[in-house]
């Protein structure tokens, strides 16, 4: 790269600004010269994978508590939302615990979807 091309409004850029700007400049892309990090990205996804699936089991348990409990309002938040809400609202009720895990569940499950549909698009190029 020249000084002329590394000159832009009158500033001299150099480092990363210049090279961005070298890479951004190629019509067909083939400066694009970024690495994929693969086994790092395959490092993630197993560990994610393993955090879910001992999640998994930990909600089994309590649904499996839920199911076997004589207490209606417990078996009955294992099918309503409503009830489920209401009684993890109660101090120290095992559906607090329940709330907390699937809402623990449902942020792992975001990241671990969120880098399939990455991994799929990747594939697609």
């Amino acid at each position: 790269m020249s000084l002329k091309d590394s000159i832009e409004l009158g500033q001299l850029r150099d480092g990363y600004p210049a090279l961005a700007s070298w890479i951004a400049r190629d019509p067909d892309g083939d400066g694009y010269i970024f690495r994929k990090f693969d086994p790092l990205a395959a490092r993630n996804a197993l560990h994610l994978q393993a955090q879910l699936v001992a999640l998994e089991h930990e909600i089994d348990q309590i649904d499996e508590s839920a199911r076997q409990s004589k207490d209606d309002a417990t078996m009955l938040a294992s099918r309503r939302w409503e009830t489920l809400i209401e009684q993890a609202e109660l101090t120290n009720s095992p559906q607090c615990a329940r709330l907390e895990k699937l809402d623990e569940i449902s942020e792992i499950l975001k990241k671990y979807c969120k880098l399939r549909s990455c991994q799929l698009l990747a594939a697609e190029c």
